[in-house]
């Protein structure tokens, strides 16, 4: 959406997924979000090793069914449904190269090591015990398909941007698959968290069914269940595979069922019929937490809901106003009032717990403190419109989207606080679409954005910053730093220059971002899920699952 062709992902804004659906993998509000307290991702110069495969639960009781709660599923295939749906059965059944760990670092899956020798190659040594569900083995050929399908245009994957760099995918040795790239790419290892590695032959002869519902099951892993129903906006059932090379895990047959929305989906939950999910929408948590037998967990999440102004249009590129706007709004009582306390007040783009290895806790609690606090304060509110360019205040309209009414009363918040500094502010409510035309043809200069990340990783989030964003906010300096940094594979060198791009671009406020808000599951009382990651749909998230 904000035209740059080098950056990644090419559209982050989540705005196109939103209209398709609400629950979407970038679009994070009313799911179980990506991130944690404190993420930590190795470095991927050095050579990893590491065996993830499933291990026993905390508790060893079998049990029987799992019912499970999900929104639409497109596809049992994320070329064509990259949505955090997909993941609740892709990730226990569809294995890629790499996983996460329960804290959050890159671990092997299918490759039983990979390395980068150089910036631009990566090279996987791949397991030699691993076999699809009907007994064919992996081999390297199956690997180099299935990545190269993601850059196919007749495919058309949703996942093409995380291979725009990609140059080459070879095999290389009896096990052994090498990836070079046209240009350094430090975030490449993470979309290999997402690249389901199915059978060559079994992909092709499928075509254009491959992954989709119908009477025959379409699909084909190596994971810890097999895929054996797929009915469209209504059931995917997965039976444990009692092949897996692993530990096997708890669960017998799951079946995940759909739900057309959050509130049904709570209905569910309430009656039984679901014992659990991943997706429950942060402004509903209170109603959540009063069903009885269930319990509700979260952990900070990386998603970033903010205010955009566009700094080249009237009133908006003077630096007062858009202080005035800041200082007139209640993030923390919008935390609490609007969000159940569910989310923490932003003054970032990039969350803190996007940061990994590249600083300690310490090191980023240090760094934000740095970072511009405003705060609700309208005396200083007050004190800002007066040295602006319209100290006697001004009139403007913002608009969102219906899907989204958390923002809505957040919105109807920051109206009445700048009312009392002569700021009429017109609060519109209206469909997606209409939301979404509208801010492609740019007709307001004040708008709000939602962003979500691809990989634990504080750049993601960098394109904000670039020329062509929606603020219209361009910095000569910021986008150099922006430009140094994608080539730099070493995570210190990477930390200080994206410290340095925020330590600039933030103060400018071309974003007065409102908050980050938690992820959040439910869970039956019968059963725990220990730890809990946001990141569980790219793990083998049945294994932190038990009886209680």
């Amino acid at each position: 959406m904000v035209g740059h062709p080098e950056r990644r992902p090419p559209d982050n804004p989540w705005t196109a997924r939103l209209l398709a659906t609400r629950l979407t993998r970038r679009e994070l509000f009313a799911r179980a979000g990506v991130g944690g307290a404190m993420l930590a991702m190795p470095n991927l110069l050095a050579a990893c090793s590491s065996d993830t495969e499933s291990s026993p639960s905390t508790s060893t009781e079998e049990i029987e069914t799992l019912e499970w709660g999900a929104t639409g599923i497109r596809a049992l295939d994320y070329a064509h449904s990259f949505d955090v749906q997909t993941g609740v059965p892709l990730a226990i059944s569809v294995e890629s190269l790499l996983t996460f760990d329960n804290d959050i670092q890159l671990q092997p899956l299918l490759a039983e090591s990979w390395s980068q020798p150089d910036p631009l190659s990566y090279v996987f040594q791949l397991r030699s015990d691993v076999t699809f569900w009907d007994g064919t083995p992996l081999v390297p050929e199956d690997v180099v398909y299935s990545l190269e399908r993601h850059m196919d245009p007749d495919v058309a994957s949703e996942m093409n941007y995380l291979f725009s760099r990609v140059k080459s995918i070879e095999v290389t040795g009896p096990s052994e698959v090498t990836v070079r790239l046209s240009k350094p790419d430090p975030f490449f290892g993470y979309g290999q968290t997402f690249t389901s590695i199915t059978p060559k032959a079994f992909t092709q002869e499928l075509g254009d069914k491959f992954g989709r519902p119908g009477g025959t099951v379409t699909t084909m892993g190596s994971g810890p269940y097999k895929i054996t129903e797929f009915r469209a906006d209504d059931l995917v059932t997965l039976v444990r595979n009692e092949n897996y090379r692993g530990t096997p895990p708890p669960v017998q047959t799951i079946n995940v069922k759909m739900f057309s929305d959050p509130q049904t989906m709570q209905l569910a939950m309430r009656s039984g019929e679901i014992d659990g999910t991943f997706q429950v929408p942060v402004p509903q948590v209170e109603q959540w937490r009063q069903i009885q037998g269930t319990t509700v967990q979260s952990a900070p999440g990386l998603n970033i809901l903010s205010l955009f102004f566009n700094v080249t249009v009237e009133p908006w590129n003077d630096i007062n106003v858009r202080r005035a706007v800041a200082y007139s709004l209640d993030g923390e009582g919008l935390v609490q009032s609007v969000l159940g306390g569910e989310a923490q007040v932003a003054n970032a783009i990039v969350p803190p717990a996007q940061w990994g290895a590249l600083l300690s806790e310490a090191e980023v609690t240090a760094f934000y403190d740095e970072l511009p606090q405003y705060g609700l304060d309208m005396d200083e509110a007050a004190a800002a419109l007066a040295q602006s360019s319209v100290p006697d205040g001004f009139s403007a309209a913002i608009q969102y989207p219906t899907i989204i009414p958390e923002l809505g009363k957040a919105l109807l918040s920051l109206q009445a606080n700048l009312k009392e500094i002569n700021v009429e502010l017109d609060v519109n409510e209206v469909t997606p679409n209409q939301w979404f035309a509208d801010l492609q043809a740019e007709r307001y200069p004040i708008g709000v954005l939602g962003y979500a990340p691809d990989y634990p990783d504080p750049a993601n989030y960098l394109s904000v910053y670039v020329p062509g964003n929606q603020a219209h906010y361009e910095n000569s300096e910021v986008q150099s730093l922006i430009e140094e940094q994608e080539k730099s594979t070493d995570p210190a060198e990477r930390a200080r220059i994206i410290q340095d791009v925020l330590r600039i671009a933030v103060p400018e406020l071309a974003y007065l971002p409102l908050w980050w808000a938690n992820s959040v599951m439910s869970i039956s009382d019968e059963l725990q899920f220990q730890p809990y990651s946001p990141l569980w749909y790219n793990q083998v998230w049945i294994q932190n699952l038990s009886s209680a």
